[in-house]
């Protein structure tokens, strides 16, 4: 659910929850004021009370993740892989360099040297990489990932808890919807991707536009705030910005439907969203949509029909839930999308909660646009095509999704994302309106519901530790390489050629990256995607090829790990190489200079 989404769920909820509160959730929070003056006993403003969610949000993801890494904070990933994690850190470096040295951040001639590449269509998360630069130039990027990974989980269910609360005016309601909307199966399986966990701005956006639909919040201030928002939801992700607009349009039509004598603020709520995003476009149009229109992909790079949910994986758990039940292991094995990255589960307690806020919020018109919002993403989220246990069908709505341009690489499994807001908004909802009688009955549905949300995370399954060979780390590159170089990078795994590069300060160029989708130009020639001794798409040339390509791209030097040697020492000498330095877990290989 985007920005726009609130209206919807805003317009009519907010009327709701004011009539059943006697309108105690007027504006401007009188009641706080009401509590200053001493009449009805002290209680929290909202502002400590979101600021308590949040803790209680940051502790838990420390304690669901944070603590193996907490002694080795600078030095061990928080997350079980590689490749991905390591060109966040290069990221994360890149921007702040890019800026203080005067190059483009959009554009790097030190990957793919000579030619250099277009980075509009990575994950280059700038506008993370720029608010974290002092904690990565004092500590790291690995701290500086760790920090954002951590950050991530407890600012979603923050977000989701101001939306939450301002439906509600009840600080435990909303506190559980918020988790189930920061620690949703979507956050779990994320994890090691910053662009795609840091979503916070979503809420937010919902956030400002209830407040704009009930009229606490002025028109400039939600076009201001509103923009901001949606800058910062771009700097972080392309592909969530992209959605954020499909859904957000889905929610402000639901919103239209159901807001009944409120239509007329719904409306202008739309507008002025509208207007924000103008705004951001206008903003961005030269220096990042241009460029990346201009560079579009030329085919899709997760086919969504590979990449959309199951019908069954909305109640089946996948391997990195804590509770499931290994009767229906088979059953998830067979789903043709990433297990890991499918955001589909809810489990069933919460498909219970669901159908019972249906059935007793059934008079009210929030209560099906919430539930219509919820089912529209479900259906979109199985994508092209139909999917039961990995076997296709036949074709469904999402189809038409994928030929809209700048969406067709967002990947249909993803986008519940957008329902575990809707679900956590109707968790909170539904809990606050319990009466005194049976409200227990909604808790303990809604608790078992988070409940089966926790991720499997074994102690034994420890995450790894940086391995950047002490050559970069100890500075003494600055001695063997030169300025202008060239640099072949033969590493353990692909994608740490792009951290050995950033732990150098940018010192070198290379002529290999790991950076996401290629240009056509270099795409079918494999040596681009460089050379390790583990990953998929690893390639051994022969000398003769390796030498060919080398001369094309202007090689000039080869730095190999110690670990690489047996595999590709004999093919570099073959190639007409030889080692001028051994040392800090690395060789470097150099032509020999004519006589």
């Amino acid at each position: 659910m985007s920005a726009p989404d609130d209206p919807l769920v805003a317009d009519d909820a907010v009327v709701e929850v004011r009539d059943d509160h006697d309108h105690e959730a007027a504006a401007d929070d009188h009641e706080a004021a009401a509590d200053d003056d001493g009449q009805l006993g002290w209680t929290p403003r909202p502002a400590l009370l979101g600021a308590a969610a949040f803790l209680v949000y940051l502790v838990l993801a420390i304690l669901q993740w944070g603590l193996p890494v907490m002694t080795h904070y600078s030095t061990r990933y928080l997350t079980r892989f590689r490749a991905d994690p390591d060109f966040y850190r290069w990221a994360l470096a890149w921007t702040p360099w890019a800026l203080l040295h005067g190059h483009d951040p959009l554009y790097s001639h030190y990957v793919f040297a000579p030619g250099g590449i277009d980075l509009t269509w990575s994950a280059l998360i700038p506008g993370p990489a720029i608010v974290m630069y002092p904690i990565t130039s004092l500590f790291g990027s690995v701290a500086s990932s760790n920090t954002l990974k951590l950050l991530s989980f407890s600012l979603a269910g923050w977000g989701a808890y101001l939306v939450c609360h301002r439906l509600t005016k009840a600080f435990w309601p909303s506190l559980l919807g918020g988790y189930l909307f920061g620690f949703s199966t979507y956050m779990v399986g994320q994890g090691g991707h910053l662009n795609l966990i840091l979503i916070f701005p979503i809420p937010l956006l919902v956030y400002l536009a209830i407040r704009h639909v009930e009229g606490s919040m002025g028109t400039p201030t939600f076009i201001a705030l509103t923009a901001l928002a949606l800058l910062g939801l771009f700097s972080i992700s392309t592909e969530l910005f992209g959605t954020t607009v499909l859904f957000g349009g889905i929610a402000y039509v639901l919103a239209l439907i159901f807001a009944g004598k409120d239509r007329i603020r719904v409306v202008k709520t739309a507008l002025f969203t509208g207007i924000a995003y103008v705004i951001v476009g206008a903003a961005i149009f030269v220096p990042y949509l241009l460029p990346a229109i201009r560079n579009t992909p030329d085919e899709t790079l997760h086919p969504l029909a590979r990449a959309s949910a199951d019908l069954y994986g909305f109640v089946v758990p996948r391997p990195d839930i804590l509770i499931r039940f290994r009767p229906l292991a088979h059953i998830s094995n067979r789903f043709s999308a990433n297990l890991y990255e499918d955001a589909s589960y809810i489990g069933i307690a919460l498909v219970l909660m669901l159908i019972g806020f249906g059935i007793t919020e059934r008079r009210r018109r929030g209560t099906w646009a919430l539930l219509l919002f919820v089912l529209i993403v479900s259906i979109l989220s199985l994508g092209p095509v139909l999917h039961i246990e990995g076997r296709m069908l036949f074709q469904m709505p999402g189809a038409l999704v994928a030929k809209i341009p700048l969406l067709k690489n967002a990947t249909a499994q993803r986008w519940p994302m957008y329902s575990s807001l809707a679900i956590g908004v109707i968790a909170a909802i539904w809990v606050a309106r319990g009466d005194e009688r049976f409200g227990w009955i909604r808790w303990t549905v809604v608790i078992i519901g988070a409940l089966m949300l926790l991720p499997h995370n074994p102690p034994d399954a420890g995450y790894p530790y940086d391995r950047t060979p002490a050559f970069f780390t100890q500075g003494t590159y600055r001695t063997v390489l030169h300025p202008d170089d060239n640099v072949l990078l033969i590493v353990g795994s692909r994608g740490e050629e792009m951290l050995w590069q950033s732990e150098a300060d940018f010192a070198f160029r290379m002529p290999e990256g790991y950076t996401g989708p290629l240009p056509p130009a270099l795409r079918n020639e494999q040596l681009f995607r460089g050379l390790a001794v583990e990953g998929t798409l690893v390639v051994i040339p022969t000398p003769e090829e390796l030498q060919k390509w080398m001369t094309s791209q202007q090689v000039t030097a080869v730095v190999m790990v110690d670990t690489a040697a047996a595999r590709y020492g004999l093919i570099l000498r073959q190639a007409g190489l030889q080692p001028v330095y051994r040392g800090g877990g690395v060789s470097v290989w150099r032509m020999p200079e004519g006589p």
